[in-house]
């Protein structure tokens, strides 16, 4: 899912326009005293097609705060700094797989949409269809570069989750379950450090034959290597000490729920290498 914010350049959105082109089953999850929800999926900002004020460009990012107000919702959009703009040119080509209706005006009304479309998914297809079949050893999705022409390794796994010693004795849990199944795995840190660290987490996905995503603390590095890992696609285990932190859209994939009690790590461990095993079989088939 993700929230489409069309015209709104200010920080509110006007009483009646919140929802406006959302279907019903799409805007359930956000009625009500829900509607801090929409915190946690990514938006897609962009004006009017027809607003010559502002420039015609969209912005990926985040809503981070979201309340009512007389005059509507009042709202913070934080873009991702990390992601170039996009042409509004871009969008409208889009706008079928955006869950947008082409024939409908939905870019020339001030409104806010909730799709349920994974927005980043739709993204990458489109920037990996304008460079498929074009020259070099990379795959290029416009912010990223994946290193086509490196050989992938059918025993690594990636192991995605936040920078942080509190999670270091989780990674030795799951290095411990990755063994255990016959599979060896690397772990990414924080990409946005330096460039190359970028790098390397982008070869570490291309070259893996399973990725693991904690999504312990809602870390946005993670949500976004676990999107580029499903758009690529890998087989991908994801894990949260709590399951609050799983995006509304992802919750309908399994999931493991863990402890880091000394009791709960071993159950962790237990589980893991036993879904592990699976996906590996699964693959050989």
């Amino acid at each position: 899912m993700f929230s489409l914010l069309v015209g709104l350049n200010g920080d509110v959105v006007p009483q009646g326009r919140l929802f406006e082109y959302t279907d019903e089953e799409a805007r359930k999850p956000f009625d009500g005293d829900h509607i801090s929800r929409l915190q946690h999926i990514p938006a897609l900002r962009m004006p009017e097609v027809k607003d010559e004020t502002h420039e015609q460009v969209a912005r990926v990012g985040s809503i981070a705060s979201i309340r009512r107000s007389d005059a509507g919702h009042r709202f913070t959009f934080v873009p991702n700094s990390n992601l170039e703009p996009i042409s509004s040119s871009t969008i409208m080509s889009l706008a079928g797989q955006l869950g947008v209706d082409p024939t409908s005006w939905e870019f020339t009304r001030t409104h806010w949409a909730v799709k349920d479309v994974d927005l980043f998914e739709v993204l990458l297809e489109h920037q990996m269809n304008l460079h498929r079949g074009g020259s070099g050893n990379f795959r290029s999705s416009g912010a990223v570069q994946f290193p086509v022409g490196k050989p992938r390794d059918t025993s690594l796994v990636a192991v995605m989750m936040p920078f942080s010693r509190m999670f270091d004795v989780v990674y030795e849990t799951i290095e411990l379950a990755v063994a255990d199944a016959g599979l060896h795995c690397a772990r990414a840190d924080d990409i946005w450090d330096h460039d190359l660290v970028m790098g390397d987490v982008l070869s570490l996905l291309w070259r893996s034959t399973v990725v693991i995503a904690d999504l312990t603390g809602k870390n946005t590095n993670v949500f976004y290597e676990a999107g580029l890992a499903h758009a690529l696609p890998r087989r991908t285990v994801l894990l949260t000490q709590d399951p609050d932190d799983v995006p509304f859209d992802l919750r309908s994939i399994r999931y493991l729920h863990y402890g880091v009690g000394t009791a709960e790590r071993a159950t962790l461990r237990k589980q893991l290498s036993e879904r592990l095993t699976t996906l590996v079989a699964q693959s050989d088939d």
